[in-house]
């Protein structure tokens, strides 16, 4: 870091030359430096500084500067101690009383404004940072740790707006550019995040780099692009089994299942966990509609102890073949230690309600809700699930509730609740409780979508219906269902032809959902061309099992036919 050293220049201005005797006027004396006590505190503290002896160091900082009160490089020794002995608030205040002296002292500015982002203090670090800029603005390092703060805090437009500006005046740095990437990841633009992670890792390749990369890849179904990514790790690491992994991941997502063999047998020679490698490999051969020899090595697997993945595929295995005691009897080995516990009770309860068994798939629920080793906010869901499907309404509330009492901060759990109050007609309840879903994720694409839509169907308030939809919708563009939900806005709105087109959309999407044929024969009838609305009306009654649904579309084509 920068120091601001500012050096003391004392001038004696001497003037004479006059008829009459001069008045003197006395400057009070100036602070006497001994230098040769400032040095030899200064490496003394020097010394201990290196030793990590911290107390001893500041105390000695201290006493260099009483030996040269003027020092401000001793001066701004004292805060680095504080910091590296972990006393942030005794270092705030020192930093703060000296800005008070010294306001436009950048380097006090700075360390506060670090203190103040590693107490979570963001509001109060932005404005020290921005208080920087006013006596440095162009300074880069500062203006990037500002945008960061910025896109921490949400105000994603004017983060990007530090960034991009900060381009326009050094488009090859690497920071600024990642920054940026990972702002636009943030606002889910995954398209243009990968041109600017792109931009950063040919500015400056790191494996760390281009692992998050390759997972945004990943994560947005480009596995082409994943695949290329991890290959360049490998290039330059032939034995990184992570990214060999992940390029078999990518391998498998694009259906090229041989190459993914091969791979992981090649994987398997070089490995420090070849039955880890097994594993995966067995999961391929499951793909490939091989299940002879992927049991044949998951059975070998089984053999260990500790084989709970395995267990569970096994078990899988077994209840794709209705073997269920055999499933039963391979869940019931897995603790509730392993990662695949949850998978396991799910599709124990599975199981059971295959053999017709809810009584006892209730009670092995209850008892592992009982249970602080063995709860889990999945299990109330599958608790209520049950007493649901057995017509135990209240029982099925209720459950979800204590649910939500033992994990208040669970929004799937309210979402569940959500979803169950509207299918008992509870819809404004229903809408209530997927607004604190919202509060606990605010991107959570389907309580945006219920919001929207449930609103657009009552009629009501539906300009705050569109907002919702149109966020649900930047989180999955390509989800048929929620762009459904759009064009029945549209529609309410009386925007006819933007909602036949967007219905349009949504059923070549999803062709098989009645209610979205319906919709768009409702959008088709409104605009007048009746013969496509009856064409999507018939549609719709063909996919439709409810007897009334068929009823209420069969009305629709007859006022039409009348």
């Amino acid at each position: 870091m920068k120091f601001i050293r500012l050096i003391a220049i004392t001038l004696f201005i001497v003037t004479g030359c006059s008829d009459r005797r001069a008045e003197v006027s006395l400057a009070p004396p100036a602070e006497q430096i001994d230098f040769s006590c400032s040095s030899f505190y200064f490496l003394w503290g020097t010394h201990a500084e290196y030793a990590e002896r911290y107390p001893e160091a500041l105390e000695a900082y201290e006493k260099a500067l009483i030996c040269d009160p003027g020092s401000k490089y001793i001066e701004e020794k004292l805060p680095i101690l504080m910091l590296k002995m972990g006393d942030y608030k005794t270092a705030a205040t020192w930093l703060s009383s000296a800005i008070t002296k010294d306001p436009t002292n950048t380097t006090y500015l700075l360390f506060l404004a670090n203190i103040s982002v590693q107490q979570q203090n963001i509001t109060q670090a932005v404005t020290l940072y921005e208080k920087i800029l006013t006596f440095d603005p162009d300074n880069e390092p500062v203006n990037t740790r500002l945008g960061i703060l910025y896109s921490h805090l949400g105000k994603y437009e004017i983060a990007e707006n530090i960034f991009r500006s900060l381009l326009v005046r050094n488009p090859q740095s690497y920071f600024t550019t990642l920054s940026l990437a990972r702002l636009l990841n943030q606002k889910n633009d995954g398209d243009k995040a990968a041109l600017f992670y792109e931009k950063a890792l040919s500015l400056n390749w790191s494996k760390e780099l281009a692992f998050e990369i390759g997972y945004l890849y990943s994560s947005k179904e480009k596995y082409k692009d994943a695949l290329r990514i991890y290959t360049t790790i490998t290039d330059n690491d032939t034995f990184d089994e992570k990214a060999l992994l992940g390029r078999v991941q990518a391998l498998l997502d694009l259906n090229r299942l041989a190459e993914a063999n091969t791979a992981l047998q090649n994987i398997h020679h070089v490995s420090e966990q070849p039955d880890k490698i097994d594993l995966i490999m067995s999961q391929v051969l499951l793909q490939q509609r091989r299940p002879a020899e992927a049991k044949k090595i998951l059975q070998r697997l089984n053999n260990q102890s500790e084989a709970y993945a395995a267990r569970y595929m096994l078990a899988l295995l077994a209840y794709q073949e209705a073997d269920y005691p055999s499933s039963i009897a391979y869940v019931t080995k897995i603790p509730a230690s392993s990662e695949n516990f949850e998978e396991a009770v799910y599709l124990k309860i599975k199981v059971l309600k295959k053999q017709q068994k809810s009584d006892e798939a209730i009670a092995f629920l209850e008892n592992n809700i009982k249970d602080d080793a063995t709860t889990s906010p999945l299990f109330y869901a599958l608790l209520s699930s049950l007493f649901t499907d057995s017509q135990h309404t209240d029982l099925a509330l209720s459950t979800l509730r204590d649910g939500i009492t033992t994990y208040p901060e669970n929004h799937q759990l309210h979402f569940e609740l959500g979803l169950l109050l509207e299918k008992n007609g509870r819809t404004n309840d229903a809408i209530a409780e997927m607004r604190k879903v919202l509060a606990l994720q605010a991107d959570h694409a389907d309580a945006l979508n219920f919001i929207g839509y449930s609103l657009a169907d009552k009629g009501v308030h539906l300009e705050e219906a569109l907002g919702y939809i149109l966020h649900a919708i930047s989180l999955k563009p390509e989800n048929g269902f929620i762009i459904d939900s759009l064009g029945w806005v549209y529609f309410r709105l009386g925007r006819l032809k933007e909602a036949a087109e967007t219905l349009e959309h949504a059923v070549s999407l999803e062709p098989n959902d009645p209610h979205i044929f319906d919709h768009l024969g409702d959008s088709y009838n409104a605009l007048g061309e009746y013969d496509n609305a009856q064409k999507a009306y018939k549609k719709a009654y063909d996919l439709f099992d409810n007897k009334d649904k068929q009823s209420t579309v069969k009305d629709k084509i007859d006022a039409i036919t009348n």
